[in-house]
């Protein structure tokens, strides 16, 4: 059943016009139940971006990672799916979104908001410079914290604006040959080492 199930998610390339579900700034989701069970995914803006959709117990259904042009639109078919509640999880370079998919009496139903929003934070190194880059449309506060790879607090900040949060730190004078970069808010946490020598 997983092989068929895997097998018959075909991806294709369509230009339909259909009921829009959910919208953020990078794509947006369309469900089409008219002929058949589609899930149409429009890319707003250029970027890497994983496509994944998970059934019961996290058990993996499709995945596909690829690099799509702004304007482009991709149609998942789930016509061979049955009836259930699936997840289809978005991830680019920013940010990962998963969206819940209820199949029910041959229809697929798309969650109008995302179940689950992460902040996926960039870090950057360059010149003795690590630059902090995150995109996150939560808002909520986040909060930064520097451990040297002796686990030594470096530094701490909550940064309470955070939808779109950019920061410098100097790191070429430090003592340290490693830096590990925590990030918490909204009780996920991230955290990124980067080599300083």
């Amino acid at each position: 059943m997983k092989n068929l199930l895997k097998i018959s998610l075909i991806a294709t390339i369509l230009f339909t016009s259909v009921n829009t579900y959910a919208n953020n700034d990078d794509l947006s989701l369309k469900v089409n139940n008219a002929e058949r069970k589609t899930i149409s995914l429009s890319i707003n803006q250029t970027q890497d971006m994983k496509v994944t959709f998970y059934g019961l117990n996290d058990e993996v259904l499709y995945e596909k990672k690829g690099h799509e042009l702004s304007g482009s639109s991709k149609t998942y078919d789930l016509t061979d799916f049955p009836d259930g509640t699936y997840i289809m999880k978005l991830e680019t370079g920013l940010k990962s979104v998963e969206y819940q998919i209820n199949i029910e009496n041959n229809k697929a139903s798309l969650s109008e908001a995302p179940n689950k929003e992460a902040f996926k934070p960039v870090l950057t190194k360059k010149d003795g410079v690590v630059t902090l880059n995150l995109d996150y449309t939560n808002k909520a506060p986040v909060e930064i914290t520097i451990f040297d790879e002796f686990n030594n607090q470096l530094y701490t900040n909550i940064y309470n604006d955070s939808s779109k949060l950019v920061r410098k730190f100097n790191v070429g004078k430090a003592l340290s040959n490693k830096l590990t970069f925590v990030l918490t808010s909204k009780g996920e946490a991230f955290n990124s080492t980067i080599d300083v020598r």
